[in-house]
């Protein structure tokens, strides 16, 4: 597993470690596959951290619908949770989500490809197949809990589990 991965798998909570491992290990192989990387670049999160990235593209320039990176505030994502992560598409040191036109298409047919073929086997759910705000890098574990019930369990036992 690539040294990024395993830092950022490492801040999850144990179980979802536990399932993300053997779905990060198949989604590098695959990744391999298409000619890139597939890295996973961020996890658990604070909800300071949330809110500082619901700011971006709101009040933090640059300002406007194009650079808002999430529709989560702090205690919204399941990232607060430790139950998800971000990935990233490379080739080398390139890093191909938001570069070119023709990069970001690569990177969102590697994620594609990721998605469709290991998220669900391994009881995960991918943001690509969100409606209202599609996150293409994003998987997180599919709980069947509502954010309020996460929410509620976090606090009570420090984990949604």
């Amino acid at each position: 597993m690539n040294t990024r991965s395993a830092k950022n798998l490492a801040t999850l909570d144990k179980k979802a470690q536990a399932i993300f491992t053997p779905f990060i290990e198949a989604a590098e192989a695959l990744a391999a596959t298409l000619g890139c990387e597939y890295i996973a670049i961020s996890g658990n999160r604070t909800f300071a951290e949330q809110d500082k990235l619901f700011a971006k593209g709101r009040t933090i320039p640059p300002i406007g619908p194009s650079h808002i990176v999430t529709n989560a505030r702090g205690g919204q994502s399941n990232h607060n949770f430790g139950i998800a992560l971000d990935f990233g598409v490379f080739q080398g040191k390139r890093y191909l989500d938001g570069g070119t036109k023709a990069e970001t298409s690569v990177a969102s047919g590697v994620h594609r490809s990721v998605a469709e073929k290991l998220a669900k086997k391994h009881g995960i759910e991918w943001g690509g197949n969100w409606t209202s705000f599609k996150d293409e890098p994003h998987y997180e574990i599919a709980t069947g809990l509502t954010m309020q019930q996460k929410r509620d369990r976090f606090k009570k036992n420090g984990s949604v589990f």
